[in-house]
Formats: C-alpha cells, structure tokens, sequence
C-alpha cells in the first residue's frame, strides 16, 4: 500500500522538510491557500498587467518579491531610484544571509502569515499570485508547494524595448547615466535587460547577482503570450484562471 500523502497538501514535500535545522520553515508549513501562481518572464513583457489583471478582475490576492525588497529599503533608508540601488541591494542581501531564495522565502513567510486564519473555515481558500523572481532559487522555493503553477509572460524583444520607451520607464531608469545615451534598443539591451538576465557580478555578490535567464529555461512554464493586444492577454489568462479553477478544488478538505 502506496503513502497517504495527503497531509502533504499545501506544505513542502517530506524531501523538503528541515524542520529540525531551520526554524523559519514553520511559517511556511502548512499554507492555507487554493493554489499559488507564479508568474515570470522578461523585462516589460507584460508581469504586471498580468498581476494585476489577477488582482482586479480574478480575485487573486498578489504579493511581489519586489514589494518585500521596497519595504526593507524603505526601513533601512535606501533610495528607491534609480532601479539599480534596489538590484545591488537584492543582491547583497542574498549574499549576506548566504541564501539566494532570501527574498523569495521572506515573501512566503508573509502569505504563511496572513493566510493563516482561513485553517478550519469554511469559505473557499484565496488564490494567490507572486511576481518579482529573479534567482531559480527563488521559484524552487515556490515550487516545492503542491498547489503551485508558474505562468511565464513572453513578448519578443522589439515590442519589449518599445513599450520600455513609450512608457518613458527606460528613460527614467537611466537618468543617472553621464552622458544621457540614445534610447534605442542597443541601449535597452545593454542598460537595462543584460542587468536583469545575467545579474551585476561582483566578488561582494558573486554567485548571488540577478539571474532572470535561468527562470526562461524552465520546462515547467505555461507561456502566456503577450504580442498583441491587452484583450488578448486577458482572454489567454481567463483559459488559464479557469482551467486552474477546475483542477485545484474551491474548498479545502
């Protein structure tokens, strides 16, 4: 007779457990949530239209590694612009607690946290939405969650960089720069998508630097198209919002 395994739903599986050696799992075993979704992809593809479509039409509650690594900055007085200061302080704080899901286990320590009232009630547990991942580290940690599905966003590069430009984002991030570059996509890709993909290494940072790549290569990913039209976009994430309705039951138990 196979194991009941059951009692795993919603926690990390028994390969994961180290309960015993590490005392910041408890917040994260078990999650009283319907089903977590992850959602990835390159810069200016289309993440936060997809969150927040989620978000404002789909009910889905949206938390952000993005938002974690904001509000330490905020308690520790470190500018949030330009972008770059957020991006060497991800970093070194991985580095400085040797642990290149830090941010990512943060941010599930605070779904643990604020999702634990609904054990034992009766009202179909919340569907829950994460952005900002940028280490694979990041998304394993995700991952290692039974209710889980990762969505990746993709968009070719052209409409990336001139969404990055419309928007004047792009123009925002590279102020700092002496003297002002052309906004074109040689400077995109230099400036702005090399930083996010490989990381900034340094002998501070090494081996923990921004690494969005890695999460590209993943043969888990749903792709969610994003070429054309926001309409389009949403109708693609309301097949997919729908089919996860179906496979992940409204109510626990």
């Amino acid at each position: 007779m196979g194991r009941d395994t059951r009692r795993y739903n919603l926690q990390f599986r028994p390969e994961f457990s180290r309960l015993h050696r590490d005392r910041d799992l408890r917040w994260v075993v078990p999650l009283s949530v319907r089903y977590v979704v992850a959602v990835t992809g390159e810069r200016f593809a289309g993440k936060s239209a997809t969150l927040a479509y989620m978000a404002e039409r789909k009910g889905f509650e949206v938390y952000s590694l993005a938002t974690t690594l904001r509000d330490i900055a905020v308690s520790i007085g470190i500018p949030l612009e330009p972008r770059y200061r957020l991006q060497d302080l991800g970093d070194e704080l991985r580095a400085y607690f040797d642990d290149p899901a830090y941010l990512a286990r943060l941010t599930l320590r605070r779904i643990h946290r604020e999702h634990l009232h609904q054990r034992g009630s009766v009202e179909p547990l919340r569907r829950i939405g994460v952005g900002g991942f940028k280490r694979e580290e990041e998304l394993q940690l995700f991952q290692s969650l039974e209710r889980f599905e990762h969505l990746q966003v993709e968009a070719d590069r052209q409409l990336r960089f001139e969404r990055a430009r419309e928007s004047e984002v792009m123009k925002r991030e590279l102020a700092h720069l002496d003297p002002q570059p052309e906004f074109d996509l040689d400077t995109f890709e230099r400036e702005i998508e090399r930083r996010d993909l490989g990381g900034k290494e340094t002998p501070w940072t090494e081996g923990y630097g921004q690494a969005v790549e890695g999460l590209l290569s993943s043969a888990e990913a749903k792709p969610i198209p994003n070429e054309s039209s926001l309409a389009q976009l949403y109708d693609c994430l309301d097949r997919e919002v729908g089919a996860l309705d179906k496979r992940f039951r409204a109510f626990s138990g």
